[in-house]
């Protein structure tokens, strides 16, 4: 199947922890890699989409320790966290109902 790319997908468990997002993170380092971009690139990307949020104290000099540890194998990083890192990857959240109806979160939308 030439020409097909790999869907990229993780499995989410919101339940896990009260405090932020149990999930593999290595999902988001392999994107950040796809898109050949480094942590200082991440936090620079995460800092704008915060910032355009009215998060004037986010400033890469006092995110990018946060982010790392958030992409890390230990990462549990909040949910809002979570989204904004998605943006800055250009990603977006799927929601896929037993029903099978699917709605968007993110993308576009997300800052």
């Amino acid at each position: 199947m030439s020409g097909v790319s790999k869907l990229s997908y993780a499995f989410v468990d919101l339940y896990r922890s009260r405090r932020g997002i149990s999930m593999d993170m290595s999902l988001i380092r392999e994107r950040m890699e796809e898109l050949g971009i480094d942590l200082a690139t991440l936090t620079r990307r995460y800092c704008e989409i915060r910032r355009r949020k009215g998060d004037e104290s986010a400033t890469p000099v006092n995110r990018r320790n946060m982010l790392a540890k958030a992409i890390s194998d230990q990462g549990n990083p909040t949910l809002e966290t979570f989204m904004d890192i998605l943006a800055a990857l250009d990603g977006k959240v799927l929601i896929e109902w037993k029903s099978t109806k699917v709605k968007e979160f993110g993308g576009d939308n997300a800052a």
